[in-house]
């Protein structure tokens, strides 16, 4: 039959496989693109085994590549953020508004989060993973 593709006696229009094998090289996975599609996943898992390995491992990149830099900006806008908030703490017109429990708890917690940084960033150097600045 032209025009449809035929999986264990269910037929799948052309248009729905080529819109499944988009949304796989776009980088989806094979439930979420069943789900979309209200397809067997089965269905889908085989139709992705039929792309060329050389294709998802371009994809797998990119993406990987895509969640790193989107890691790295959250990251960087947290430390920026947390930068901020360090300079208020330390103005003697907000220490001094302060009730002395409530800056014990902000000095713990600042303290605490300084020292974990530090080793997080001592253990990456140590073990070879120290990244180079991005832009």
């Amino acid at each position: 039959m032209y025009g449809e593709v035929c999986m264990r006696g269910k037929k799948h229009s052309e248009e729905v496989r080529a819109q499944v094998m988009a949304s796989l090289l776009a980088g989806q996975g094979v439930m979420e693109v069943a789900s979309q599609y209200n397809l067997d996943a089965s269905v889908v898992s085989r139709w992705r085994s039929a792309l060329p390995d050389n294709q998802l491992q371009v994809i797998a990149t990119k993406k990987g590549e895509r969640i790193e830099h989107l890691l790295f900006e959250y990251l960087t806008e947290t430390l920026v953020t947390l930068k901020e908030q360090a300079i208020i703490a330390r103005e003697r017109d907000y220490v001094t508004k302060q009730p002395a429990g409530e800056l014990a708890v902000l000095h713990g917690v600042m303290a605490d989060k300084a020292v974990r940084l530090l080793e997080a960033a001592h253990r990456a150097t140590a073990n070879g993973q120290e990244q180079p600045a991005q832009p």
